[in-house]
């Protein structure tokens, strides 16, 4: 009896610090991805200031022959103003208008004491528009991008099949990058409902976590390094996965390891609330304003040109490629040449045998969570670095269309996940290039309806779904 009690109570303390360690990591996960954000902004002083208004400027005059900066401090308590006076050149003239007047905005930001010494843009007054409010100022900041595009020019070439087939190769290219961030999330998908029958939503937003890691770890290489190389890059993706990976593994312990014995169905919700839980934390703590992480060094070579239709592959999209290929081959290996991918197959059999038969059921499904979680934080690593648009929002569709490719292509089946995120990707890119991007997700989704109607188990499928009394 007594050893009996030193047993338990030995159970119990390594219980307990297993409980410990989880918590811990979620914490560090969201200390790593909600918190930074101001430390940097705080360390900046008033040329920060000066130069996000500066960024603006071009919005209402582009070659200015002189710029007189002011600004108006009146305490940390108080609102602090930029303005910006020029003199128009004559270059802004336009044939049959008349040339551009001088001319001036200020940019007004909140006290700083009131927001942590970050620099928060509330309005914009200028000489042309009057006052403009934060909503108008984000509109600025899309009428900026869409200034920096330079559209390609058509010749007659491109109306010709061979332009329409080039056409159709570069949006096969762009399928193929985006295919590739759609499978790692659906991986993480398929392997986690492979062993545990459970749809973890919560993926969808740790493929966001991995996005905002990217965009504030490059702030801080940014700041204290000046730029951000392919070096960084490669760290911030290692990183990244890492924290991801330790967030899966706490998501395991702390929420679907009780809820193993019980009805699918509470998993599934716990899944859903855990989702809300971690979207709305990034909401509050970051700010709902979409962040942009314009990657400088992100070239693009063109590949056919002169024909119509000049075809582009980027570094993103060799980048991407390049990275999905990589971890798609090591978890091949690690699946099918390993001792703990024997273990994950034998869980996902069955996983009363193979507790029998020794295997550690819960720490194999632990280190499965970890790996999904790890493969969303790269896939948010990768959209972010490539497409460079990241908000607290970004992981709810994102996570339904790699749940999406998962089903269509069989969702348990590897092979499949890599194919469905393929065919996703491909109608999504198709039909946004040939009906319109307001049709995109409904040709997805309606694929997904078409292939639960007529293959209910996917592509690829070959997983039974037991009865939850089957499952421990």
């Amino acid at each position: 009896m007594v050893s009996y009690q030193i047993g338990s109570r030995l159970v119990d303390s390594a219980a307990a610090g297993r409980n410990a360690l989880a918590t811990l990591c979620l914490v560090v996960v969201t200390l790593i991805v909600l918190g930074p954000g101001s430390a940097v902004a705080a360390a900046t002083g008033n040329e920060e200031a000066v130069r996000r208004c500066q960024e603006l400027m071009p919005a209402f005059v582009k070659a200015p022959m002189g710029v007189a900066i002011s600004l108006q401090d009146q305490g940390p308590n108080q609102p602090f103003g930029v303005r910006l006076d020029w003199r128009a050149s004559a270059s802004n003239d336009t044939a049959g208008q008349p040339p551009t007047k001088d001319g001036w905005i200020i940019c007004w930001f909140l006290p700083r004491a009131s927001v942590n010494e970050a620099w928060q843009m509330t309005q914009l007054e200028s000489s042309e528009f009057g006052l403009m409010r934060r909503y108008d100022i984000q509109q600025l900041y899309k009428l900026l991008r869409v200034m920096q595009y330079k559209p390609q020019n058509f010749t007659p070439e491109a109306d010709t099949p061979y332009g329409r087939g080039l056409y159709v190769l570069q949006q096969t290219i762009n399928a193929l990058s985006l295919g590739c961030v759609y499978a790692l999330i659906a991986i993480g998908f398929t392997l986690a409902y492979g062993i545990t029958r459970v749809i973890n939503f919560a993926f969808g937003d740790l493929y966001m976590f991995g996005a905002f890691v990217a965009y504030l770890a490059s702030i801080v290489i940014a700041y204290f390094l000046g730029s951000v190389g392919l070096a960084a890059v490669l760290a911030i993706a290692v990183g990244a996965s890492f924290i991801m990976g330790a967030a899966g593994w706490s998501m395991d312990k702390l929420i679907f390891r009780p809820l193993r014995a019980a009805p699918t169905t509470a998993a599934l919700i716990a899944a859903i609330g855990l989702s809300l839980t971690m979207k709305d934390s990034v909401r509050l703590l970051q700010g709902p304003k979409t962040r942009y992480l314009l990657t400088k060094d992100l070239t693009s070579w063109p590949v056919i040109s002169g024909h119509g239709f000049d075809v582009y592959v980027s570094k993103g999209h060799l980048a991407v490629a390049l990275g999905t290929m990589l971890i798609g081959g090591f978890l091949w290996w690690l699946t099918f040449n390993s001792g703990f991918g024997r273990s994950q197959r034998a869980c996902a059999q069955d996983p009363r045998m193979a507790a029998l038969l020794g295997v550690d059921v819960n720490r194999t499904i632990a280190l499965t969570f970890a790996m999904g979680g790890a493969l969303a934080g790269t896939g948010g690593v990768f959209a972010g670095l490539q497409y460079g648009v990241i908000n607290f929002h970004m992981g709810t569709l994102m996570g339904f269309k790699a749940l999406t490719a998962a089903l269509v292509g069989g969702i348990g089946s590897l092979p499949g996940a890599f194919l469905g995120a393929l065919i996703i990707a491909a109608v999504e890119c198709y039909t946004a290039a040939f009906l319109g991007s307001e049709w995109k997700d409904i040709a997805v989704f309606a694929l997904l309806v078409l292939v639960l109607v007529f293959r209910p188990a996917g592509l690829l499928g070959t997983l039974r779904s037991p009865a939850a009394d089957e499952r421990l």
